[in-house]
């Protein structure tokens, strides 16, 4: 399997399924495609919690009884639902402007994926990044215990005491199914898995969302145009999903991928009852896959339904309403058991903080130019900022409010992120931001899904305002209908392609460094590897666990050669309640010659072979 191939059928596994459930509720084959990645992550998270309840294995045989009984349950239910509603169906003549838009999605997923090609020479290596290490013996663990439930993530990072512990484990469900599915090692199907959210979900949310802005505004040849033009402008924006991809926050890019299609599913389901259930699952995926894409979602289905549905509402207000309570009530009512799990868990969550140091005011300017934390290791991206600039104005002649409002709130809540407020501000936009961890890099992210469509807005108009007047100049006195003439709708065409490839191949440095720096072998080499193999042939070796350090890479050993070590993640400094014989090994295993407590731990440990590597953390 070459990297081409990979990351193909990562992305069909990512979006055919979910397609084919949306296609079964009666969406058309266009849009089916556009929401079916958030789908597939719906049926996956609400499956693997009744699974691993009790006790059925998650693999590529479940995941296809579990795909097959949901394509079953959302026809059932669009039959149901078409006899107490009126569906308006867009007619078949229609479907042009959307390839349109489909071209754009092509162009920006190829220009990523271009990226990521050229960045990664050595795509099939062990990345060097904190969390990388974590997903990949999820994965690892998912095919080995059939054990994919996010309620019962502690049995693998919870050595010793197997204290419960919740971690979102939809992406790493998905990621065990593409490893039986290809037969990848469980590092290059996490590697497949990020690359095809990486490449695929941005220009398509991209998209998806400046046709959602402009649907009913404008004519749709021109919504068409412009989705196209910010999806493929949506490879030359570096937050997402290039610093992303970076830092290995896979679950996390990839929920914010999902949060753009369950946002449309969710607003549209106003006008269209019938897909109210397609809305609840797509709701549910974003939640399954990051907690942090569900905030998304929450928020720009809250801007929209103040600034946009109450003024403009589809049926009335109390019955609009009364719809968002229907997608809300069963969707919380699924995710019940995530949601108590993070509450136990809350204190680790808001416990962090960047702070810069620099003052609010330049704080302010970082977040309005997107050059926070990650993004200030290199020149602001003037031109695409500008673009978004003046998009953002346009909307606002268009009375297009919720945006702005969306923008507004995200960078009120990254200034207090990197230079705190006092109270009671500090104590309002502190709420918010702690549910992204208080992390400028993760804030930057969601402000840059509002900013792409923006650009795309800006880029698409400027070009028609230009070709208009060339039009005008070069053929005085022509009938105006040769506007939309195939010559100058070739001409329009082709400035905004190749002003998007222009732009893309200005930043492609940066996002080739950023798509494959980690890729460099550096915490797990060659070396390392070797050392593995040789520790798995030892006698006992895998019937025992192995003592390690928690910021050598040594965890590393389950993934590749499925040894049991001592600390499943980094960990760095040190776990918090890891267990009392674990921390006597992790603090006094060199005093093992005079300190009987190390003794007595490596026995309760069942530990039979210990394995130290360098370098430590190679940086974050």
């Amino acid at each position: 399997m070459n990297f081409g191939s990979g990351v193909l059928i990562a992305v069909l596994l990512l979006t055919v399924p979910g397609a084919l459930v949306a296609r079964a509720g009666g969406l058309r084959w266009t849009l089916a495609i556009a929401v079916g990645p958030a789908l597939t992550y719906g049926v996956v998270g609400l499956v693997i919690v009744p699974f691993g309840a009790l006790g059925i294995p998650w693999n590529i045989w479940s995941a296809l009884s579990a795909f097959l009984a949901a394509i079953d349950l959302a026809l059932a239910a669009r039959l149901l639902l078409t006899r107490h509603t009126a569906t308006a169906r867009p007619s078949r003549a229609s479907i042009r402007p959307e390839f349109v838009a489909a071209a754009g999605v092509l162009f920006g997923a190829a220009a990523i994926g271009v990226a990521a090609w050229r960045g990664m020479p050595h795509w099939q290596s062990i990345p060097s990044t904190w969390d990388s290490v974590w997903h990949a013996n999820t994965i690892r663990w998912i095919l080995d215990t059939g054990q994919a439930s996010p309620t019962h993530m502690g049995e693998l990072r919870n050595v010793e005491t197997q204290a419960a512990l919740y971690y979102p484990s939809a992406f790493h469900a998905l990621g065990a199914v593409l490893a039986q599915l290809t037969g990848a090692a469980p590092t290059t199907a996490y590697t497949l898995s990020s690359l095809a959210a990486a490449l695929w979900l941005f220009p398509l949310s991209a998209g998806l969302l400046t046709w959602q802005l402009l649907a009913g505004r404008t004519p749709r040849c021109r919504a068409a145009g412009a989705a196209a033009t910010a999806a493929a402008l949506s490879a030359s924006f570096t937050a997402v999903p290039y610093v992303e991809f970076d830092t290995a926050s896979m679950p996390n890019l990839t929920a914010y991928g999902l949060a753009v299609p369950a946002f449309v599913l969710v607003t549209s389901s106003l006008r269209h009852r019938g897909r109210i259930p397609l809305a609840i699952l797509a709701l549910i995926g974003v939640f399954s896959v990051h907690l942090t894409g569900g905030v998304v979602v929450l928020t720009f289905v809250l801007a929209w339904w103040l600034l946009e549905a109450i003024p403009r509402p589809a049926r009335g207000r109390a019955r609009d309403f009364a719809t968002l309570v229907l997608i809300g009530g069963p969707t919380l009512a699924v995710l019940l058991p995530q949601s108590l799990g993070v509450l136990q868990q809350a204190e680790i969550i808001t416990g962090h903080a960047f702070v810069t140091h620099e003052g609010k005011k330049r704080a302010l300017f970082d977040a309005i130019v997107q050059h926070t934390r990650h993004l200030n290791d290199y020149p602001i991206q003037n031109v695409i900022v500008a673009l978004a600039g003046v998009g953002f104005l346009l909307l606002l002649a268009k009375r297009i409010w919720w945006p702005a409002a969306v923008w507004l709130l995200l960078i009120v809540s990254v200034v207090p992120s990197s230079s705190p407020f006092g109270r009671p501000i500090g104590a309002v936009t502190g709420k918010y931001s702690d549910l992204f961890y208080s992390d400028p890099r993760r804030l930057s992210a969601v402000v840059t899904m509002v900013l792409t469509p923006m650009a795309g807005i800006a880029l698409f108009s400027g070009v028609l305002i230009a070709v208009g007047w060339a039009r005008r100049r070069t053929h005085t006195g022509r009938h105006e209908r040769e506007t939309g003439s195939p010559l100058w709708i070739g001409v329009t065409a082709g400035v905004l392609a190749l002003t998007c490839v222009g732009l893309a191949w200005h930043y492609f440095p940066r996002h080739r460094y950023l798509m494959g720096q980690k890729y460099d072998q550096v915490i797990i080499g060659d070396k390392d590897l070797q050392a593995f193999a040789h520790l798995a042939s030892l006698p006992g070796a895998r019937d025992t666990i192995i003592g390690n350090a928690n910021v050598d890479g040594t965890a590393w050993m389950y993934a590749v050669a499925d040894l049991h070590p001592l600390w499943t993640h980094y960990d760095y400094p040190v776990q918090q309640g890891p267990g009392y014989n674990r921390f006597i090994f992790w603090a006094y295993a060199d005093d093992a010659d005079h300190d009987p407590r190390v003794a007595d731990a490596v026995h309760a440990l069942n530990i039979r072979y210990v394995i130290t590597s360098s370098p430590v953390v190679r940086g974050f």
